[in-house]
């Protein structure tokens, strides 16, 4: 059934309807306005980004800079300070342990290389002795490491020189063995038969001879070399300057007191008496032998030096006694 005309007007909304429509577009505008704020705009991006270089490239001014390099230099001196002890233990440590290596090193070298093997053997001081000898009695030795050179060895090898009186040995790297002797040198002659025998001031027979040699003849009796007589007519003998020396043809001893001498030209006869004071005796003999009337006189008495007299015959005078040793 058609309704009349005027009856189509729409039914009035009721008031839930409206109200939940009400609250979901408040709800849209306030979603709407939230994602507008969350999302800048172009012309904002762009400023932004065109403004960031621009903050990066800026430059710190100059004492900005000097301050941050004297910050930086306390730091470094700051830990340099705190670290100094146990830097200096690390490098104390390792200049002990370079040395310790080179130290092996060079002991090693100088014991096992045979860079510094013996090949030379140097001579000095021979001349009664031929060197070439010597160094034949030391052949042995070359090749053997100058560390490692017996020195027993050549002590064996050099006794068996008669005239070698003491030596010294000194090792020349690389390879070279000097020696440095000291040869006995002959103080009288001892009568031995027909012949004489050279000797040192220690007894030692040098060489035996025809003549004396230019010796004084050591007269001793039956007395045996390196006894009480022998050595105190060889410590007269030491005792004679050159000048007096030279003109000694004999020197007489039987025991410690009674020394006596001959002397060439007038054939002087010296009474010595004992070793002792030996030196101011020998001053004594030199300035009478300068005195023209003590020249003239056979027999010198030095005995006691302050008091020393000559005359024409064999003065009974008393021999100075050889001092002791009081305990």
């Amino acid at each position: 059934m058609k309704r009349p005309e005027g009856f189509d007007q729409p039914e009035p909304e009721q008031p839930q309807r409206k109200a939940a429509r009400t609250v979901r577009a408040e709800r849209s505008r306030d979603t709407t306005r939230d994602a507008t704020a969350k999302k800048p705009s172009k012309r904002r991006v762009s400023t932004e980004r065109a403004e960031a270089p621009r903050t990066s490239q800026a430059k710190p001014s100059r004492a900005e800079r000097i301050a941050a390099r004297e910050a930086h230099r306390l730091k470094r001196v700051e830990a340099r300070r705190f670290t100094r002890h146990s830097r200096r233990r690390r490098l104390t440590w390792l200049i002990v342990a370079v040395i310790a290596v080179l130290l092996g090193a060079v002991m090693a070298v100088a014991v096992f290389s045979p860079i510094l093997a013996l090949r030379t053997v140097d001579v000095q001081g021979a001349t009664a002795i031929r060197a070439s000898d010597v160094r034949a009695a030391l052949k042995d030795q070359v090749g053997t490491p100058l560390a490692l050179l017996d020195t027993g060895k050549i002590d064996r090898d050099l006794s068996r020189f008669t005239l070698i009186r003491s030596y010294v040995t000194e090792v020349v790297p690389p390879n070279t063995l000097v020696i440095r002797i000291v040869e006995r040198q002959a103080i009288g002659a001892m009568r031995n038969g027909n012949s004489f025998d050279q000797v040192d001031p220690a007894g030692v027979v040098l060489k035996t001879s025809a003549t004396r040699a230019g010796l004084p003849i050591i007269d001793i009796g039956s007395a045996r070399p390196g006894g009480a007589a022998f050595t105190a007519a060889v410590k007269v003998l030491l005792a004679m300057p050159s000048s007096v020396a030279s003109q000694v043809v004999t020197v007489s001893a039987t025991t410690l007191d009674d020394v006596s001498l001959t002397l060439t030209g007038n054939n002087h006869t010296v009474i010595w008496g004992s070793s002792a004071d030996s030196e101011a005796k020998a001053l004594t003999l030199a300035s009478m032998l300068r005195i023209k009337k003590c020249r003239a006189l056979p027999v010198l008495n030095v005995t006691a030096p302050l008091v020393a007299a000559c005359g024409k015959g064999q003065q009974t005078t008393r021999p100075t006694p050889t001092p002791t040793a009081t305990p």
